[in-house]
């Protein structure tokens, strides 16, 4: 787990130096040419850095091996908590983003140099593309929620400025000619468009933790196993049972309740049960928190 944790920060800090290098970029091209679109770009950069350096803070929380007397149930909650704050960041910034853009796009727009949008936006795609791969590509084995987010943000950083590449040469070929009207409408135009449709990407995001923060149950497909040898120890035991599974962040949290009026139980033997269902669970290999309980009364099942 510690070399996931290492893996996981490492890449998290080239994730932050690459937001920093967009976000002077981005600010700086964009203040020097007058474009809105770029400006936000670098913006949304800027909000990487900020967001970046707080999930650091919060992986280092999560996967601490100390035990936390203020936590006494863990600290899997902080991963969906935090991804809903980060979400709900970006989906401000962008409303907010495409209000202004709006608000441009009624006052006329504004005249921006088409060269030096499509040489900024050559730049940024070439290297959201290489950020947005590498994080997808090394996140396949650690297969964490805080490294999907941040490939979202760059996912979303690389739409942007494909929007912003293939705006711009739009605008750059109506130069001269009866549409050329237009040009001035292309940047506020992108930035209502792109901020607007990049809306859905952290909505998902904030909507699949909102779900774990409320023990939303789990698709049954992903705990059939549990079931299946529950199911079977139920059998031998002649016993009913009832499965809870809910997922948070990182962990899955399992509650296992079996009711047996005919026969009591051993710890032992109630340690052997449970180390079979541990036997599967690990196999998720995810951290877990498991409860397995015997009664012979129905009230505490």
């Amino acid at each position: 787990m510690k070399s996931h944790k290492m893996s996981e920060s490492k890449i998290l800090i080239i994730s932050i130096w690459a937001a920093l290098f967009f976000a002077l970029l981005g600010t700086i091209w964009g203040v020097v040419v007058g474009s809105s679109m770029i400006i936000f770009d670098g913006v949304y950069s800027s909000t990487g850095i900020i967001l970046g350096g707080l999930t650091l803070v919060v992986l280092k929380q999560i996967e601490s091996e100390e035990e936390d007397q203020r936590f006494p149930f863990g600290k899997a909650h902080f991963e969906p908590l935090f991804i809903i704050f980060k979400s709900l960041l970006l989906i401000g910034m962008c409303v907010f983003s495409s209000i202004n853009a709006l608000s441009e796009l009624l006052a006329g727009g504004r005249d921006v140099s088409a060269n030096s949008a499509i040489l900024y936006a050559l730049i940024s795609v070439i290297v959201c593309l290489f950020v947005t791969v590498f994080i997808h590509y090394k996140n396949k084995k650690i297969n964490s929620d805080l490294l999907n987010v941040e490939r979202n943000q760059w996912f979303g950083d690389l739409l942007i400025s494909v929007a912003v590449l293939v705006g711009f040469s739009i605008a750059y070929l109506l130069q001269n000619s009866t549409l050329s009207w237009l040009i001035p409408y292309a940047d506020p135009g992108l930035l209502f468009v792109v901020s607007s449709l990049f809306i859905v990407v952290p909505s998902m995001s904030f909507f699949k933790a909102f779900k774990e923060m409320i023990f939303y149950r789990v698709e049954p497909e992903l705990f059939d196993s549990i079931d299946n040898k529950a199911a079977e120890i139920a059998e031998e035991l002649e016993a009913e049972y009832i499965l809870r599974v809910v997922n948070i962040g990182r962990e899955v949290n399992i509650e296992l309740n079996f009711l047996s009026k005919n026969r009591t139980f051993e710890v032992l033997e109630m340690d052997v049960i449970r180390n079979r269902i541990l036997k599967i669970v690990k196999k998720m290999n995810k951290k877990n928190w498991i409860n397995i309980n015997f009664t012979q009364d129905k009230a505490w099942l």
